[in-house]
């Protein structure tokens, strides 16, 4: 018996040596993370603390059971143990469900949270500009696909290293980490313009970075975060705008008529950045040209859409003899991508273009115009004796000047080309007819003359549409329109008013005539042929409203006639015409 009674012994004070460390060890790992029961759960997990206490009293007791004092504090023991079982298991019945509850909402907390970090991974990933972490060496911990495909780097290549170590100038890394440590040591965001070359293109980038401080709370270390936008177009713009005003500031110094060349370039600027059309930005740059050359001659001359032809434009003093239309590669300047000057003073003349109309005399200089880095066109200068390398410079900087007017007024034009038009269907947006149809009216009132609109809306579009689905009911929208683009005069205004909707302004119209012309366009949207591939889809058909303005009639009245003698005509029957009548008084 002695090997059962000591194998009991050393397995009871085992079990209550561990049951008197388990809520120790608890114990000291709150105190140690300052960590605090929920309030709720507080007496349940007194309860559950207590009750494993006492069982390592009641194994503590077990070896001592044979003397009697110590059996009935065992059984002390044991009573107290089931009171404080059974109150355990009272008050661990809805905490138990409290506590599932907990478990369940922390793991959907966790979903969201994972889910929500996808999405801003994501959105970091995807944004038009380079965004990075690093740690307080610079090393890098993070970088998106923004830097990975500027760089063409895969997304571990620079994990773990410095700027220095990854960026092909390592000069240039080293400036980028003393800014990072500028960011540590004032503990504040930083705005900075840093060099940084791309691999594989010897031509200085510049980047505008946001670096800003914060903390990583799973370490307590510090992480430097950034943002970096290529802002080289942008630097290489105001250089070329510097080195522009630093030429003339130092032409001014010597001589007035260069303050005066400063002045008109100034003007010339300023006026081509307000200019809205190409025809005032010839205006304005004939007008400097005529003011900087006084002496001298010119022209400027466009390269067409078709690119196979180029074109005079404007013209400033004198009849200049060069052809008004002629080939690209009549033109030296546009043959090299550079100017090319004809003079008598050359020791053999120059280079001869084509486009000058014989007998030639004097001196012309070409140069090309940029825009968005490739040729648009010509400045032609003509002089009768000579060109100076002054006025040689001056001729380089106006021809930039304009390829930048140019290119500036056809990104302008696209953004306002966007705004008023239907992406589908080109025709021309909501808001931009009622605008319109506004200063039409007003137009009316004053010329006396009629206004008249359209409402027409496809018929049975929406069985169309479930037929054939959303892509193939688009063509038809967009054949429509084609169609109604046809159809107009010039000056008419048509207009995807929404859906399957159109609406079409026409001035000066007589009623008549308006509803001869809205027939024929009916007819033909009947007998449209439609294709989708090589799939013939079923013709459709269309009502139309017609109304005709009279004088102080608002937009929305005008407009909401025609859409009732529209409706009219699919009440009626559709695929009609239906002008709208002004109920007389008797009815």
């Amino acid at each position: 018996m002695q090997p059962f009674y000591w194998n009991c012994v050393i397995a009871h004070g085992i079990t209550a040596f561990a049951d008197f460390a388990i809520p120790t060890v608890v114990g000291v790992f709150f105190a140690k993370t300052r960590a605090t029961i929920p309030s709720k759960f507080r007496l349940a997990f007194f309860l559950s603390g207590g009750l494993v206490l006492l069982y390592g009293f009641h194994n503590l007791l077990e070896i001592f059971e044979p003397h009697l004092t110590v059996l009935l504090l065992h059984l002390g023991v044991l009573d107290l143990i089931a009171f404080i079982s059974l109150s355990g298991l009272l008050c661990l019945m809805p905490t138990v469900y409290q506590i599932i509850e907990a478990i369940a909402k922390y793991q959907e907390d966790t979903r969201e949270f994972q889910r929500s970090q996808q999405i801003q991974r994501l959105f970091i990933d995807h944004v038009p500009f380079g965004a990075y972490i690093k740690d307080e060496q610079s090393r890098m911990l993070y970088y998106n696909q923004e830097l990975q495909s500027r760089f063409s780097v895969d997304p571990q290549a620079w994990l773990g290293k410095t700027d220095s170590e990854y960026l092909p100038d390592p000069q240039e890394g080293w400036r980028v980490m003393e800014n990072d440590q500028v960011v540590l040591k004032t503990l504040r965001p930083l705005k900075v313009i840093e060099e940084v070359k791309i691999p594989g293109n010897d031509q200085p980038c510049y980047w505008l970075s946001l670096k800003f401080p914060f903390s990583d709370y799973a370490t307590g270390a510090y992480r430097i975060g950034g943002i970096s936008i290529d802002i080289t177009d942008s630097i290489k713009s105001q250089q070329s705008l510097t080195d522009l005003n630093q030429l003339l500031e130092k032409k001014t110094l010597k001589l007035e008529v260069k303050k005066r060349e400063l002045i008109y370039l100034s003007d010339m600027a300023d006026m081509l950045y307000s200019c809205e059309s190409e025809d005032e930005v010839y205006q304005v740059v004939a007008l400097a040209c005529d003011k900087l050359f006084p002496n001298m001659s010119g022209c400027i001359n466009i390269i067409a859409d078709s690119k196979n032809y180029v074109q005079m434009n404007s013209t400033w003093g004198r009849k200049i003899s060069s052809k008004e239309v002629f080939s690209l590669s009549d033109c030296w300047a546009l043959r090299r991508g550079k100017l090319n000057l004809f003079s008598p003073s050359l020791a053999n003349g120059g280079l001869i273009c084509n486009h000058l109309i014989p007998p030639i005399s004097g001196a012309h200089l070409c140069v090309p115009l940029y825009g968005q880095s490739e040729v648009i066109g010509i400045l032609h200068v003509y002089a009768l004796e000579e060109i100076s390398p002054e006025s040689q410079q001056v001729a380089e900087i106006i021809a930039r000047i304009l390829g930048f007017a140019l290119s500036n007024l056809l990104i302008k034009q696209r953004l306002t080309y966007d705004n008023l038009r239907d992406g589908m269907t080109q025709l021309f947006k909501q808001s931009y007819m009622q605008t319109i149809t506004e200063q039409r009216l007003a137009e009316a009132d004053r010329s006396g003359q009629p206004l008249s609109v359209i409402f027409l809306d496809i018929d049975n579009f929406k069985s169309y549409n479930s037929r054939y689905g959303h892509v193939t009911a688009n063509i038809v929208l967009q054949e429509l329109a084609k169609l109604l683009l046809k159809s107009i005069r010039s000056f008419d205004i048509a207009c995807r008013w929404g859906g399957e909707e159109f609406v079409i302004v026409m001035p000066n119209m007589t009623l008549e005539t308006l509803k001869m012309r809205v027939e024929q366009l009916r007819v033909d949207v009947e007998q449209m042929q439609l294709k989708d591939g090589d799939q013939i889809l079923e013709s459709i058909t269309a009502s139309f409203g017609i109304a005709v303005s009279e004088p102080g009639i608002t937009v929305k009245d005008f407009l909401n006639r025609a859409n009732q003698a529209m409706l009219e005509a699919k009440r009626t029957g559709k695929n009609r015409v239906m002008e709208y009548v002004i109920p007389s008084c008797d009815t």
